[in-house]
């Protein structure tokens, strides 16, 4: 192992590359995220699961390419004609992306922000919706350019509480399921890309003050009582990022010893500022309106 990162570093998790990369000479137990290596079936079968992720993967990219090309074809021809269908068309790609996200990646407390986009769609939707109706009902309800801005600042305020609240939730909560503490080494990464501003301890690409960031979930190999664990932390960060080979003190759980934990008090931060800037931007705004 070395410290070059691009051998053991992709942007699409890769089973095959992962065990590579894991330390094993004397052939110990070992389990991987969870699951005892005989259970993965991964003698002879790494290249068929690759393939698999690998088209799965594409199909998902492809879905969401045609998706998008599709609504900025939709969207003038609606501006056109009815403006209301060119939001509804808007909302409904939020809808579709954070869906994809969301049935990619799965629902837990961690990653409750990631219904914000789909929430935001379903939201655009629902209003152009309930407006296109009304003027076929006008007697019916409808939604006011004052009501569409107060849904707006509700939004904003319950996001930045979210973004408030949830993170300290979770960081309770993982410190009293992880209690022991152990040395772990980075062994592999995948990551995807941000817009982001946060640069610390991150990797930061493009041109200068463009704001793309590479996010990475690092995956860490370490040994309880004789067995060694390969685990990843479960969520992207660009907060005090490894390098391949690098040690890190992490936590575990002693009842379950794949369930790791790294307090990161950076992602901590960021999330309370932008938390607070919601919530600010959110009564700044309805309070403007009200005056």
């Amino acid at each position: 192992m070395n410290s070059g990162n691009d051998e053991f570093t992709s942007p699409v998790f890769d089973m095959g590359t992962l065990m590579r990369a894991i330390v094993n000479p004397y052939g110990k137990r070992l389990i991987v995220d969870g699951v005892p290596a005989e259970r993965l079936g991964l003698e002879g079968k790494l290249g068929l699961e690759e393939s698999k992720t690998s088209k799965a993967d594409s199909i998902k990219v492809a879905i969401v390419v045609i998706a998008f090309i599709g609504v900025l074809i939709a969207m003038p021809i609606f501006a056109q004609t009815e403006p209301l269908l060119c939001m509804t068309t808007f909302g409904a790609l939020l809808l579709f992306v954070g869906l994809v996200g969301l049935f990619q990646d799965g629902v837990s407390l961690e990653s409750i922000m990631n219904l914000v986009i789909p929430l935001i769609g379903a939201v655009l939707v629902v209003i152009s919706v309930v407006n296109v109706y009304h003027k076929s009902h006008p007697g019916s309800f409808y939604f006011t350019q004052e009501r569409m801005i107060e849904v707006a600042c509700v939004g904003f305020g319950i996001v930045g509480l979210g973004m408030l609240v949830i993170p300290p939730v979770v960081h309770s909560r993982k410190m009293r399921e992880c209690t022991q503490v152990i040395t772990a080494m980075c062994i592999y990464r995948n990551y995807h890309y941000s817009k982001s501003s946060h640069k610390r301890g991150g990797r930061t690409v493009g041109r200068r003050g463009s704001g793309i960031s590479r996010l990475y979930k690092p995956w860490w190999q370490y040994e309880v009582n004789g067995t060694i664990y390969v685990s990843s932390e479960g969520v992207f960060t660009n907060v005090d990022v490894p390098d391949i080979g690098n040690l890190r003190e992490i936590r575990f759980s002693p009842e379950k010893p794949s369930k790791i934990y790294r307090p990161l008090m950076g992602t901590r931060v960021g999330s309370v500022f932008l938390g607070v800037m919601c919530i600010g931007m959110a009564v700044l705004a309805l309070v403007v309106m009200h005056r």
